[in-house]
């Protein structure tokens, strides 16, 4: 009975920090990202703390204003200061600099389009 009540404590603990850092918008695939915005699959983001590890790195980074992340999708949105820039060079340094890898650029700001 023991062992069950911990895995119930567990697993409420995780869904309360899964929670906390639920994405700007709901469902990354049906909702348009945000206007100025760079939107990120990244390969390993599995907790909580791997998503504020990530973060913590794109907040050192000039222009960047806010970001989020949904565990559950892999993905990563960095919004940005209007006009601010990032080759997908940089976007994958920085994310490796936090201890992942960058899979795919899925959408850009509309003032970064190549």
């Amino acid at each position: 009975m023991f062992r069950s009540l911990l895995h119930c404590f567990r697993s409420l603990i995780l869904s309360l920090g899964m929670a906390a850092i639920a994405p700007a918008f709901a469902d990354s695939a049906a909702a348009a990202p945000p206007a100025h915005a760079y939107v990120l699959r990244v390969d390993g983001l599995a907790c909580p703390f791997c998503a504020y590890g990530v973060e913590k790195e794109f907040a050192r980074q000039p222009g960047v204003e806010n970001t989020d992340v949904d565990l559950h999708q892999g993905v990563l949105v960095v919004m940005v200061k209007p006009g601010t820039r990032f080759t997908d060079a940089q976007l994958a340094q920085v994310v490796h600099a936090a201890g992942f890898a960058l899979k795919a650029v899925v959408s850009r700001p509309m003032d970064a389009m190549p």
